[in-house]
């Protein structure tokens, strides 16, 4: 999916639940299904009028000295980057992917479910610009982790393409008319490259402060880096919720979800291809709305410190990187307040819908709760309890019996329930 030569996303900063219960005698639930997609790029924004903050989590495999991120900006010398903890990411997606409940057949104990996802610093100092070289002016340079940062200013692109290669930042040739857009643009970069001694698998999030609104992603600058096309997770905090201005919108709803008894799905399967059939109907350019809500600061802290798996309340392993200050989620709520609006939209773009940037406007539409049941249902089998002829007259009257009795009478009336299909059938 990604060349080895990636290019990231950056924001051009001053640019333009409940599970669902069962009726009668089991008394239990359906645990919800968690659909979590692994995607080439996973993002959260913070987004103010007065700075925006990134974190930015890519995937990447191949050698170490062909990787390279090259970011747009505005204003350089006020752009901060700093290693993030993926704990923060990890637990912002745990919080906002959408849950779908599978439906359960009357009176019945419910069936197993389960699909998986398998240094600090001040944005207020304000760094000296370093001294010209032919074109480009490095603002400042800096070790982030496993990652050596430059944040360049340049006038000229076939300046700043020769200092890149120059400096070990690999630059495929595809990418020129892209840098050379954005200079024209007096756009400032930040280069981002793996430092020699770093192994692939110590790709850590990004975090980067920006002074000032930033509502634009500039997406032709992966553009090159992608050979057929990205997946790109979003995850927004702002003062309302947001969607795309200048790319489709879309929204997976409960008729879209259709379950069939006589062929059970898996839930998370079956919201991913409603998704894809939203993309597909959408030309592969739909930016789709998965969860849309209001968030709480310590919902967030405490699911950090807890490292419980939202869906079911249980521990789950995670651990936080000690090397790194657990300043995020203050960075994310810092000037928003304890509340937040949070808006999760995802995309997997091909390559052709890489031919301009995503522009974020606030959305008019209401919330869109991250629960999900199926809307379409079919080959629904009969309710034993319910018909007199099969011997189980009463038993919905002991929907709470969670004894052995109760566990009894649901099990009975499965079968009968089976072999009264099997009867009708034949």
């Amino acid at each position: 999916m990604i060349r080895r030569a990636a290019l990231g996303l950056l924001l051009l900063a001053g640019a333009i639940g409940a599970p669902r219960a069962a009726s009668a005698c089991g008394g239990c639930f359906n645990p919800p299904t968690a659909v979590q997609v692994v995607t080439d790029h996973r993002m959260v924004l913070s987004l103010t009028r007065d700075r925006t903050v990134l974190w930015d989590q890519f995937r990447y495999s191949g050698r170490p000295e062909d990787f390279s991120w090259i970011l747009p900006i505005r204003n350089g010398p006020g752009v901060v980057v700093e290693e993030a903890d993926n704990l923060f990411l990890a637990t912002m997606d745990n919080l906002t992917a959408p849950l779908v409940t599978r439906p359960l057949p009357p009176n019945s104990f419910c069936p197993s479910s389960g699909f998986g996802f398998g240094s600090s610093g001040s944005a207020g100092a304000r760094p000296s610009l370093g001294a010209p070289n032919d074109g480009v002016t490095v603002i400042n340079e800096r070790v982030v982790g496993p990652y050596q940062v430059a944040t360049l200013a340049a006038t000229d692109p076939m300046a700043l393409r020769t200092w890149l290669a120059a400096n070990g930042y690999a630059v495929p040739p595809a990418v020129s008319p892209v840098i050379d857009h954005y200079v024209a643009l007096s756009m400032d970069f930040v280069a981002v490259r793996l430092r020699p001694t770093a192994e692939v698998s110590q790709m850590k999030p990004l975090r980067i402060i920006m002074p000032g609104y930033a509502p634009t992603l500039p997406l032709r600058m992966i553009a090159a880096g992608v050979a057929d096309k990205v997946g790109l997770n979003l995850i927004v905090l702002s003062d309302a919720r947001i969607e795309a201005m200048n790319f489709p919108n879309a929204e997976v709803r409960e008729v879209d979800l259709r379950y069939d008894f006589d062929a059970p799905s898996d839930p998370g399967a079956d919201f991913l291809a409603a998704f894809n059939r939203l993309n597909r109907a959408n030309g592969g350019r739909a930016w789709v709305t998965e969860s849309a809500f209001a968030l709480n600061r310590f919902s967030v802290e405490r699911q950090m410190q807890s490292c419980s798996d939202p869906s079911t309340g249980f521990p789950q392993a995670c651990e936080a990187d000690p090397r790194v200050s657990p300043l995020d989620s203050s960075v994310a709520f810092d000037a928003l307040g304890d509340t937040a609006y949070v808006t999760r939209i995802r995309a997997d773009l091909a390559s052709t819908a890489l031919d301009r940037d995503l522009v974020l406007a606030s959305s008019d539409r209401g919330n869109r709760v991250r629960n999900y049941t199926y809307g379409t249902i079919v080959n629904t089998p009969p309710d034993p309890c319910a018909n007199p002829r099969s011997g189980f007259e009463g038993c919905s009257a002991r929907g709470g019996d969670t004894t052995t009795a109760g566990a009894v009478c649901a099990a009975l009336g499965l079968i009968a329930a089976r072999a009264m299909r099997r009867r009708k059938r034949a």
